[in-house]
Formats: structure tokens, sequence, C-alpha cells
């Protein structure tokens, strides 16, 4: 085993103190369900995605990005709509039964005070769309958390000696996060609930089943495992959490484009999207155009399909680095998405992170390898705080490992291969590499 940084070990006597405490709670813990994988081959006409959520009605709902200066108001008056929601220049209209969503549309998209217009429709996480529940083995402690295989995979322990994330706000938009979870305490710094229009970005349950697979709150504690792993890798970095999806793992692109608009304000530099739709979003894309031109480095899960279509958005956007998922022997995960819009893979096979309640869970997707990358790209920025997402991305993709038994039917769709964070932040490790950045050259710990 690789020797642990300072706060490597730091971290593991902190988490293995305040969780002595919480120890009942950790081995009463049980999953709901077995599955630690996502089932990859479900078809189009069956799976979770082939229809909006059941609660969540997009049918009369209709997202428009204003121009600066444009009264939503006075746009949904003069379209005879009503003005359900508005936040950061995304507004929300209602139409009227009687005019039709198609023909609204075609109006407010030759308004010159409208710069995007779409129907108001959901996204899902990967592993909801698939079926993916977290498992507690009974296993779960700060131990087999710090010390998990998937930290080895990345050479994580050798990542540390050059950076801990520090100085890096990092963005998390998801379901929430237990804020009291011990591998998250006070690491928190800022926060919103989209979800609920209010400051408590909470992963709550919720009491029902809004993406109709007959299973109440099936994604509840997704926030908190993909945030535990932005926390494992980058543990200086300052998180901020994003609350856009219920505990069903299901939200409105509406809150998801308000999401990226609202972390981006408020100084993030990298966001983790560790969620996806079957087609493009105007107002997501916008928004992420957006964040690209602020410098935030944008993540995104790749998606469980098993295959190469569909492609999920925004993992298909050009603006954000796409993940694909492999397991601790840098092995393609067999539910993973493939394809040319793949940067590259992380490990997303039984990944343990925090769970709600003090626990650490097991959970397999493309969301985990995402978090990943996400924790690897604030590494990076702490030493490279001007860098862009394409510099970011190409440290990240030109210091890689081969993936290994892949099929030949996967070739050229894994990205430049798995990551390895030890060997991306070696360079800031090497005599003399230090960058001067705004005329103050970077100091590189050792």
């Amino acid at each position: 085993m690789s020797a642990r940084s300072p706060c490597t070990a730091r971290l593991l006597r902190a988490l293995s103190c305040a969780t002595l405490a919480a120890l009942p709670l950790l081995l009463a813990s049980c999953s709901r369900a077995p599955l630690t994988a996502p089932t990859a081959s479900t078809p189009a006409s069956t799976a979770r995605s082939a229809g909006p959520a059941t609660s969540i009605t997009t049918t009369d709902d209709i997202l428009v990005t204003l121009a600066p200066g444009a009264d939503a108001s006075q746009v949904a008056a003069d379209y005879g709509t009503q003005l359900v929601d508005y936040k950061d220049g995304l507004a929300v209209l209602r139409s009227s039964p009687d005019t039709p969503i198609d023909i609204m549309l075609s109006h407010l998209s030759s308004d010159p005070r409208v710069l995007t217009v779409e129907p108001d429709g959901v996204l899902m996480l990967a592993e909801a769309r698939q079926r993916s529940f977290s498992f507690d083995d009974g296993r779960g402690t700060p131990n087999t958390y710090v010390q998990q295989p998937a930290v080895e995979a990345i050479n994580l322990y050798s990542a540390h000696y050059a950076s801990h994330g520090e100085g890096v706000r990092v963005a998390i938009l998801d379901t929430g996060v237990d804020p009291t979870h011990p591998a998250l305490a006070g690491r928190i710094v800022d926060g919103w609930d989209f979800v609920g229009d209010d400051a408590d970005p909470t992963d709550a349950k919720e009491g029902h089943d809004s993406s109709g697979d007959g299973v109440t709150d099936g994604a509840w504690g997704h926030g908190t495992h993909v945030t535990g792993i932005v926390s494992l890798v980058a543990p200086a970095s300052q998180l901020m959490v994003v609350r856009v999806l219920d505990a069903d793992g299901v939200g409105r692109v509406s809150d998801v484009a308000a999401g990226i608009h609202w972390a981006t304000q408020r100084g993030a530099r990298v966001i983790n999207l560790s969620l996806g739709m079957l087609r493009t979003s105007p107002a997501i894309r916008s928004a992420l155009a957006r964040a690209r031109e602020a410098g935030v480095v944008c993540v995104a899960s790749a998606g469980n399909w098993g295959s190469s279509t569909p492609v999920e958005y925004p993992a298909g956007s050009p603006d954000v680095i796409a993940v694909a998922a492999c397991d601790a022997a840098a092995q393609p995960a067999e539910f993973t998405s493939y394809g040319s819009f793949v940067g590259l893979c992380a490990p997303g096979v039984a990944v343990r992170s925090a769970y709600p309640g003090g626990a650490y869970r097991l959970w397999s997707g493309t969301s985990m390898s995402a978090a990943f990358v996400s924790g690897s790209a604030a590494l990076v920025l702490t030493s490279h705080p001007a860098w862009s997402l394409g510099e970011v991305r190409d440290r990240l993709t030109q210091y890689t490992r081969t993936v290994v038994g892949a099929d030949p039917a996967l070739a050229g769709g894994l990205g430049a291969g798995v990551l390895d964070a030890g060997l991306a932040l070696s360079r800031d490790l090497q005599a003399g590499d230090a960058e001067t950045e705004g005329g103050t050259p970077q100091q590189i710990r050792r």
C-alpha cells in the first residue's frame, strides 16, 4: 500500500473518533435493496427514463431564459401565461389550456426578450434510471472509507503530497447532503435548496414516489455519497451543496440551470453534475457556457446505459468533462455508457462513501466516477488557479492509466484512460515546476 499523506492520516484519525458515538447506528443500518450496480440493458420502452416522473407535471410548463432587462411578469402577461417561478433570468411559464404548448414555444422563440425557450422537462440521476441503490455490507467505517480500493486505484495518496484542494470551491448539484456526517461536518461553506426554495439543502426523505417506479425515496443519500467522494479526494476544498433533485433523484431543468448559475456566481471553480436527461437543454447549455467563461470546470456523469446510446446531457456537452466508470482494477464497468464524448474513466463500482446518519455505504454508477474527477480537478486548481476547463481537462487526460480488458467494441469510447490523480499532480512535485500565475509563484507542497 502506498504511504498515506499527513492530511489523509489526520482525516482518518478524525473520522475514527467522530464515528465512535455513531457506531450503533452504523451497525444497525441496512440497505433497502441489495443492488450495488445498475441494470445496464433496460429497454428504452420500459426504463424509468421512458417518460417524465409521474408527480412532476411538465406538459404545461415552459422554461425561458430572458435577455438582460426583460421583465418576466410582462412577458408572461403578454402571452396570457402564468409566471410560476423566476430565478436569475430563468422564468417558468404555465401556458393556458386553450393554447397548445407547441404554438406557445414557437411564439416565444421569436420574441427578442427571450434567449432560449423549451419545455421545463426533468433530469434524473443515472442511478435512478437504471435502479442502482446504495448497499450496506456491514463493513462501513471511516477506515474502509479512506482506505478503499478506489483510493489506491487513482493514486490519491501521492496526489495529496502536491495538493489537498485548498482554496477551491466545489459545488455538488444533487439530492442535497447530510451536513452532520463526520466526513462532511464543517466542510460546507454554502448551499441552497432549489427544490424547496430555501437555504437548507439537506438530503431529506420525502415519503413519496416521484419517479413512478414503485420505490419511495430511492435516491435518498445520493448527494451525501457523491459529496463524500469529493471530500475524500479533495479534503481541503470548500464544499457548496446545491439541492436540485428530490429523494427519488428527479429534478426540473429549470432548477438545474438555476443551480449552475447560482454556483458560478458564488465562486465555484468546480461543479459536479451527476445527473442527466435524454435531450439537449438550451437553458442548461447557456448556463454551462456562462460557467466555462467564468473559469468553472464542470464535470458530468456519462450515464449507466452500458452502451454508446443514448448520449445523456449534459455529458454530451463540450462544456463539461464527461466521465465513464471502471472498477478499481481499471476494467470498464459493465453498466457504463461510452462514446466519443467521454473524457476519461474513474472508479464507479462498489465505491464506499458517506451516507446519511453517519454511515458509509457502497454505491455503483458513473455518478461516483464523476465525483472522483471533480475532486481531482480541485486538486489541480489549487496549484493552477487560473487554469480553464480545457487546461484542467488536458492535465487529467494526459496523465492516465490504460483501461484493462476493454471489449474491442469500446475502443475509442472510454476517453483517454483511467484517472490517475497522483500522476496528474506529479508534475507539480517536480523541482522547478511551480508555475507563476498572477506574478506569484505557486507553493508546491512536498
